[in-house]
């Protein structure tokens, strides 16, 4: 019999409710991101949404598959599972550039890493400032 997803505890709530107000922030500032740069150009525009989809997208998917978790599990599983997740968000993020950069034209790729680095910065800052502390997920 399959474990079940239980429901989140103290804990698991505090970190959901932790990265819904990241992703909130990322989300905003991805847009505010993109409308200075279509000011340069609408290719530097789209190409700042498109780093933060890809920035965003798999983090969701990580967070959520964490967050999932059957509900009788020892250590070193949840440690086994956060390393398969993170490998295949990496595989995920990776797969997305590469058919990013081949099935889009024009990308100003200034803008689109720009974006996918500015992003992972303010998520630090925002999540330094949310507990004064790294989150542990």
């Amino acid at each position: 019999m399959k474990n079940q997803p239980k429901k989140l505890g103290v804990h698991g709530r505090i970190a959901l409710e932790e990265f819904r107000k990241t992703l909130l922030v990322q989300i905003v500032c991805t847009l505010i991101i993109a409308a200075f740069s279509c000011a340069y150009s609408l290719a530097a525009g789209y190409s700042a949404v498109l780093g933060g989809l890809l920035y965003m997208l798999p983090n969701i998917w990580f967070t959520r598959k964490m967050l999932n978790a059957p509900v009788k599990q020892t250590a070193g599983t949840v440690v086994r599972q956060a390393y398969a997740s993170e490998i295949w968000k990496m595989a995920m993020t990776a797969v997305a550039f590469a058919l990013v950069f081949i099935l889009i034209q024009p990308v100003n790729a200034f803008s689109l890493f720009g974006t996918y680095i500015g992003l992972q910065l303010i998520g630090i800052y925002v999540q330094l400032q949310l507990n004064k502390r790294f989150q542990k997920l």
